[in-house]
């Protein structure tokens, strides 16, 4: 819980941080105000989150936990920085907006296989496959969750927007399968299982790969302040990512759900993709 409640302070001192927020004649009344809407949001996501992750069913367990968290750390740490290492080079030549969600794609596919070939990070062990029943009703709640997610994002589209043709279509689903698998390998399958294994507690586990997953789609809001040392704009950027960030910890704890109430590879890349089909079609990846 200690966790939890430094996120939603974290998320506060953003908020009322930003330039504008707080008018001094009625800062009292925002500071109040902000609290209360914290309040109101985190307080039910948390109970909820308490009340999911209840039970004690294991699919998956990682052996040397201790070790393996710490390597995987390391993994998602070297990926980190490749992308902000090739996102600097591309910026000197003034193509990083057009190049750094490749980079990204690239990263997150290229590292964590390296990984598991090398042995360095082990694939965890399935002890039991999920009841199909439950399968079966998880499944279509989170399909159907994730489909009124996406179409929420891609409903904001604009008027004259056009979809892409079929050969642009297939390479944005095929990016999309390919990104949305790498990020479940390592944050539910790897992550997850090593922290459930390593603290014993499946809140924590759930609510810690949620937030690392949130992190660390950050380098792509936040990599060209960094790589341009404007440090003025990097703190306007993180402000403006924040309701990003809080959106995909969310979502992280979702499929963190999934994945511990499941333990099925499918349903958790299946929810993941479906997810991400509005906002890349919006995008045009």
């Amino acid at each position: 819980m200690t966790f939890a409640v430094a996120l939603a302070v974290l998320s506060y001192s953003f908020l009322i941080s930003a330039s504008g927020v707080v008018d001094p004649e009625i800062a009292s009344t925002i500071y109040a105000s902000f609290a209360l809407a914290l309040t109101i949001i985190f307080g039910p996501i948390f109970l909820a989150l308490r009340f999911a992750t209840a039970g004690s069913r294991t699919y998956w367990s990682s052996g040397s936990a201790t070790q393996q968290v710490g390597r995987i750390a390391l993994l998602i740490a070297t990926v980190l920085v490749i992308q902000l290492c090739v996102g600097w080079f591309f910026d000197l030549q003034g193509r990083l907006d057009e190049t750094a969600s490749v980079v990204g794609l690239a990263a997150w596919i290229a590292i964590p296989t390296a990984f598991l070939a090398s042995g360095f990070v082990t694939w965890p062990v399935r002890l039991q496959s999920g009841p199909p029943l439950r399968l079966m009703t998880v499944g279509l709640a989170a399909f159907g969750l994730a489909s009124f997610v996406s179409y929420l994002k891609f409903a904001n589209a604009p008027q004259d927007y056009q979809l892409p043709v079929i050969g642009q279509l297939c390479v944005q689903l095929a990016a999309l399968i390919a990104g949305a698998a790498a990020e479940e390998v390592v944050f539910r399958i790897l992550l997850l299982t090593a922290l459930l294994s390593l603290t014993r507690s499946r809140f924590n586990a759930v609510f810690l790969s949620g937030v690392f997953f949130g992190l660390t789609h950050a380098p792509l809001a936040l990599m060209q302040p960094v790589v341009r040392t404007d440090w003025s704009m990097l703190e306007y950027a993180a402000q403006s990512y924040l309701p990003h960030f809080l959106m995909q910890t969310l979502f992280g704890l979702v499929l963190g759900v999934i994945w511990l109430r499941t333990g099925s590879i499918g349903l958790i890349v299946g929810t993941h993709i479906i997810i991400n089909v509005g906002p890349s079609l919006l995008s045009g990846f």
